[in-house]
C-alpha cells in the first residue's frame, strides 16, 4: 500500500485499527491522518520494530480485503 491508497482507505481503517492494536490512541489516530510515514511513526513508538510490521501486515491484508484483491495473500505460517 502506497501513501495514496493508504490516505483513501484511512477512514475505513481507524476504527478496526483501534478496535484491534489497543495500543493505539485517539490522539495517534488524530496524529495519522491518513499519512503513511506518521502511521509508521506512531507504529514504531507504540509496538516497536517487531511488532510494527505485524501492524502494518494486518492493515495491508485490511486493506487487499476492501479493495477486493485478497486472493493469494497468504498469512504466514504459525512459527514463521
Amino acid at each position: 500500500m502506497n501513501q495514496e491508497q493508504f490516505g483513501q482507505f484511512w477512514n475505513q481503517l481507524k476504527t478496526p485499527l483501534k478496535a484491534k492494536w489497543d495500543k493505539i490512541t485517539d490522539e495517534d489516530l488524530t496524529e495519522i491522518q491518513g499519512n503513511w510515514a506518521q502511521f509508521g511513526i506512531v507504529l514504531q513508538k507504540r509496538y516497536g520494530e517487531l511488532q510494527k510490521e505485524e501492524v502494518t501486515t494486518w492493515a495491508n491484508r485490511r486493506y487487499s480485503h476492501w479493495t477486493g484483491n485478497y486472493i493469494g495473500y497468504k498469512d504466514p505460517a504459525p512459527g514463521a
